[in-house]
């Protein structure tokens, strides 16, 4: 709109004519000074009727470029309305979509856990009486159950015997070490590191897990395969740690999102109609770590895969996880099988690979990585310990090693497993 000053100015315009014409009427042409001033009064109110019209027609234009201003405003907010709307239905849906998904999450870990636990009371029950069985029976059987089960009133009951070092235990109290263990989650995830050759930097890890005692002795596999073996014990061990596996696989993806773990499954968990199908209704809803998991088996559980063993790897398989195969002692295998089963990985150890460029045999070790290449499988050559090894290693141009030399198997930081878990996973502290 004008300011004062400008209609101040438009104001003189019209009036300083009218006055010069009504003076210059009367001095000049004789008029008679009313009319002279009524002429002037007359051009003076014309201009200033021309004045209010063009102040009139600013002012409407101001008007409406302010309407069409706020015009807009309105159709932007209207706008911004909607995109809220769309977002907050869009959040709705997604907030019951992971709601959803995270609940199925739960109750498929909740139906493994299940599983194992009943796993767990059933060999409990069983080797408990393999144990009672195989003891001498009670000299005082013949005393009532109440006498034998209450000790006296004022008798001190002595307090539990502390737990004996693992050299000391017997193979039944080392089984029950075993179970303490699993009941109480005392396993522990060891990361073994796989290295590029010949920089060494770390490009994939091995997962070994590991059992721990009340005071906090490792539980080696060879220790504890011994005695649960013989007690039917072995499945539920392997599927527990396997599970235990995976939990903590997925506390280590989200620390780091390139992270890939080797993580060993074992003929036992590939053939227990229980637990299998439960794990594989748990993976369908983990499917994200396909990307961090690499599925290990041996050389002997390959071959002897049968019927239950080669559908349980295809319903993996069909998830997108990977597999790798190690343990490997023949170098005559199908390649082009392997891959067809959705194998990715091979290893095989140092002592292999070298002792196998002198022996006769279908695949020459020297050939087996380009041969494992051409059919999109990385060779990894495992049990590295000395720099020798490293050099003939290299000879064979291999690109990926794994073995002590280049790090020894080390426990999770707890500073890991302390990280907020994803919604739907839950892993317990010790």
């Amino acid at each position: 709109m004008p300011s004062p000053i400008k209609h101040l100015a438009a104001t003189m315009l019209y009036a300083l004519p009218s006055v010069a014409l009504a003076w210059g009427a009367t001095a000049l042409f004789g008029f008679d000074p009313k009319l002279a001033a009524l002429g002037g009064l007359i051009a003076c109110l014309l201009g200033a009727e021309a004045h209010a019209a063009i102040s009139r027609s600013v002012e409407r234009k101001a008007v409406r470029k302010e309407l069409q201003e706020l015009t807009s405003l309105a159709a932007g907010l209207s706008r911004d309305l909607d995109d809220a709307a769309d977002k907050i239905v869009e959040l709705e849906e997604r907030f019951e979509r992971e709601t959803a998904e995270r609940m199925e999450r739960i109750f498929s870990e909740i139906r493994v856990v299940e599983s194992l636990v009943k796993r767990l009371a059933e060999t409990r029950e069983f080797s408990g009486a393999v144990v009672a069985a195989a003891q001498p029976p009670a000299i005082e059987a013949s005393k009532p159950a109440l006498e034998l089960a209450s000790p006296a009133p004022d008798s001190d009951v002595p307090p539990p015997k502390p737990e004996k070092r693992l050299e000391e235990m017997n193979d039944s109290e080392l089984l029950e070490t075993i179970r303490r263990s699993l009941e109480t989650n005392r396993v522990d995830l060891y990361l073994q590191p796989v290295v590029s050759l010949p920089q060494r930097k770390v490009m994939y890890y091995e997962g070994l897990s590991r059992l721990r005692t009340d005071k906090g002795e490792l539980i080696m596999p060879r220790d504890y395969m011994r005695v649960a073996e013989p007690a039917g014990m072995m499945p539920t061990v392997d599927n527990i740690l396997l599970f235990r596996c995976i939990q903590v696989v997925r506390k280590l993806a989200q620390r780091n999102s390139k992270a890939g773990v080797f993580c060993n499954i074992s003929a036992f968990s590939l053939l227990d109609e229980d637990f299998f199908p439960q794990f594989i209704d748990y993976m369908q809803h983990n499917t994200d770590l396909a990307q961090h998991l690499i599925f290990e088996f041996s050389q002997m559980t390959v071959n002897g895969a049968g019927p239950v063993e080669r559908a349980s790897l295809e319903a993996l398989a069909a998830l997108g996880f990977r597999f790798s195969m190690d343990q490997v002692t023949n170098l005559r295998f199908d390649v082009a099988a392997l891959h067809d089963r959705n194998f990715r990985y091979v290893k095989v150890s140092a002592a292999t690979m070298l002792e196998g460029r002198h022996t006769a045999g279908d695949i020459h070790a020297g050939d087996l990585k380009e041969l494992l290449r051409r059919s999109g499988i990385q060779l990894i050559v495992d049990k590295v310990e000395t720099e020798r090894e490293v050099v003939d290693v290299l000879d064979l141009d291999v690109e990926l090693g794994q073995g002590y030399l280049f790090g020894e198997p080390r426990p999770v930081r707890e500073s890991v497993l302390r990280e907020e878990p994803q919604p739907g996973i839950s892993i317990a502290a010790d």
